[in-house]
């Protein structure tokens, strides 16, 4: 007996996110307009989050590539970018390390590529040459 055929459809919420610069900058301002409500820790209630995603949704000078963003989308995204900014912030603590907001690191050559790869590399990814392009 044959099977009827079921088709299902995957959640809007469950597709990954692209963002874009753009979209970052957004996320960001209205995180700083709310900066009280996520206290020393910047730790945002949930509504904090839901309201900057409608920020960005309703910004008619971001076109969008994938799904509208998503309250839980851009928490995901600062939690990202928080990680991203204390791993940073590790590296230039260092004694003798580099870094700078135009070049990143300015990884250049085997050894100090070596020093970067066993420091950071392991913790944070892409950011040997370049600074904040998040994903």
């Amino acid at each position: 007996m044959a099977q009827p055929e079921t088709h299902t459809t995957q959640p809007a919420n469950s597709t990954k996110a692209h963002w874009q610069e753009s979209e970052v900058d957004v996320l960001l301002q209205h995180l700083i307009e709310n900066q009280a409500a996520g206290g020393d820790g910047g730790n945002f209630p949930m509504p904090i989050y839901n309201s900057a995603a409608a920020a960005i949704n309703a910004n008619e000078m971001i076109q969008t590539i994938g799904p509208q963003k998503t309250g839980k989308m851009a928490k995901t995204k600062w939690t990202l970018l928080k990680k991203t900014f204390n791993q940073i912030e590790a590296y230039r603590n260092v004694s003798g390390f580099h870094w700078d907001n135009i070049r990143g690191a300015g990884i250049e050559g085997v050894a100090a590529a070596s020093v970067w790869d066993a420091y950071v590399a392991p913790k944070v990814c892409h950011y040997g040459t370049a600074c904040w392009d998040m994903d």
